[in-house]
């Protein structure tokens, strides 16, 4: 029999009734906190198959618009640079870190896949394998630690957090990203909104909750952003044949059509205005797809 939640993973609460229109994907929200998250705890077993999905072979090229937009976020890490040492929570094939590199940072990462591990040092990172820990980099502290949409696939915020607390310095950046619960998309897909997908999406934030957990881990925001829309997503829930797609196809069609809309943004002057509008207007409206979290360790 699975397993379940009986209390908030964030702040223990016991009233955590499931989410209206949510019961059949077994999403509770707390009463106390605002978090979102699945009552079922998966097994080991069943993250090791599904994340069997994800293949480290070979290095997979890194579009341009990311590179800039990369440069850009490290412009605003400078301010923070003292010992130039930066971990990258959940580095993938490590394209974030080798941007940095090229600045002079001195990279760490971590990782499961121990095929992604490779690959990584492969590029010359310093990397960890598995959940980070005490022995994670041990001796260490980080002026910037980033998590780019890593927290909503762990179960038990409170550790990563505390762990993340532990390896930054005094004053140092906690920079995380995480799909927004309460983006303009889940309200239109309602229980068919794409970042469901257990056992791999199992906790859904919104900016309240993600507040109340920096928080209550020492660490005070600066800066909470959410920002950017998929619009082939959003074209495809006004559509009455949503079913002549397979996922595969969907997520193909919603990719050219966003890369679309952000190269017309960055060659684009005035494409480029309207799209900062909207991504300001989504962030004062807490509507936009991602949550963007600056937090400094007090």
């Amino acid at each position: 029999m699975k397993n379940n939640f009986e209390n908030c993973p964030i702040c223990n609460n016991s009233n955590i009734p499931l989410l209206n229109s949510f019961e059949k994907l077994f999403l509770a929200k707390c009463q106390n906190c605002d978090f979102i998250f699945d009552k079922r705890i998966p097994s080991e077993n069943e993250l090791i198959e599904h994340y069997k999905i994800y293949a480290y072979s070979q290095l997979k090229p890194l579009p341009n618009l990311t590179r800039v937009s990369y440069h850009k976020l490290l412009d605003t890490f400078e301010q923070y640079r003292g010992s130039g040492n930066i971990l990258d929570i959940g580095c993938g094939q490590g394209d974030f870190l080798v941007e940095a590199k090229k600045r002079n940072w001195k990279v760490y990462g971590t990782e499961y896949s121990r095929a992604a591990v490779k690959l990584c040092k492969e590029r010359d990172i310093n990397m960890y394998q598995g959940e980070l820990n005490q022995e994670s980099f041990s001796g260490l502290d980080f002026d910037v630690i980033t998590s780019f949409e890593v927290i909503e696939h762990i179960n038990n915020p409170n550790d990563f957090m505390s762990e993340a607390n532990n390896k930054l310095r005094k004053s140092g950046l906690f920079y995380c990203t995480t799909p927004n619960f309460n983006s303009i998309l889940r309200n239109f897909e309602k229980s068919k909104f794409k970042m469901i997908c257990y056992p791999e999406h199992i906790s859904f934030y919104t900016k309240q909750s993600i507040k109340h957990l920096g928080k209550s881990h020492n660490f005070h925001s600066i800066k909470t952003q959410t920002t950017g829309i998929d619009i082939g997503r959003l074209k495809n829930a006004f559509k009455k044949d949503k079913q002549i797609h397979n996922a595969h196809e969907n997520r193909v069609r919603f990719k050219q059509t966003n890369e679309t809309i952000r190269n017309l943004a960055s060659s684009n002057p005035v494409v480029g205005i309207v799209k900062n509008i909207i991504n300001f207007l989504l962030s004062i409206a807490g509507k936009g797809d991602t949550l963007k979290v600056y937090w400094i360790k007090k």
